[in-house]
């Protein structure tokens, strides 16, 4: 039988160094955490105590929207039962304590309704001046410079009213057909009867279609002007067939 052959395997100079390697990088870790313990904790603290304020701070916020939406039900509700008064203050107290929320501001717009069907016209003016220094949305700022005109219009301001209408009538929206004949009331209110006429007519040439059409008609027979009436949609291949009315 052979003798057996023990073959050593050589250790290179890497693998000796290996563990002392490994000794020193545990150390020189222990080390930094000894020395540094004081701004490890104090960091974690700080990314803590952050979290937490946020995670409070939207928690509160949410509870706050959920007060502030109650208050403002409860405020439309009075406003829809003709508790003027009643709406007026829990509106303004909404507006005044909550500026800074959406439902804050649009209770000056609703605020001035409550005014506006009190009677009480300057506060309502007051309000959707202060409203529309704010408001954004195109379809708010419609309506509340439609209710402007209107309140202008009941204070006997036909040049305020008109400019108010003018306004509301530039946007698309709702109130668009009732703002433009504003515009035409207040031009002859005001004197301005070439004016009215053309924005009248304008008017019927816009709405073809309105329901408003009939009254148009009888305001420019009053002002002494035949309505040109454009054909309708059937009798357009037929030519233009305009139409007077005295």
């Amino acid at each position: 039988m052979p003798p057996t052959t023990h073959r050593r395997k050589k250790i290179s100079q890497k693998e000796l160094r290996a563990p002392d390697e490994l000794t020193t990088l545990v150390d020189s870790a222990r080390d930094f955490l000894v020395n540094n313990l004081t701004q490890v904790l104090i960091s974690t603290a700080v990314v803590v105590i952050v979290g937490a304020t946020v995670i409070g701070v939207y928690y509160y916020e949410r509870h706050r929207d959920i007060i502030v939406s109650a208050r403002f039900y409860d405020a439309i509700t009075a406003l829809n039962a003709g508790q003027n008064k009643l709406a007026e203050t829990q509106f303004k107290q909404l507006a005044d304590e909550e500026p800074g929320r959406r439902l804050g501001r649009l209770a000056r717009f609703y605020m001035a309704s409550a005014y506006l069907a009190d009677g009480d016209l300057p506060d309502a003016r007051d309000s959707l001046v202060a409203f529309l220094a704010e408001e954004r949305d195109p379809l708010f700022r419609s309506l509340a410079l439609a209710n402007l005109a209107v309140v202008y219009e009941r204070m006997a301001d036909w040049k305020k009213a008109a400019g108010a209408y003018q306004q509301a009538a530039a946007d698309p929206g709702p109130e668009q057909a009732r703002a433009s004949l504003g515009v035409a009331r207040m031009l002859a209110k005001s004197g301005d009867k070439q004016g009215a006429i053309a924005a009248y007519r304008s008017f019927l040439a816009a709405h073809p279609f309105a329901q408003q059409r009939q009254d148009v008609m009888e305001s420019l027979a009053l002002l002494g002007a035949p309505a040109e009436l454009p054909p309708p949609p059937s009798a357009a291949a037929a030519g233009p067939q305009p139409v007077a009315v005295h």
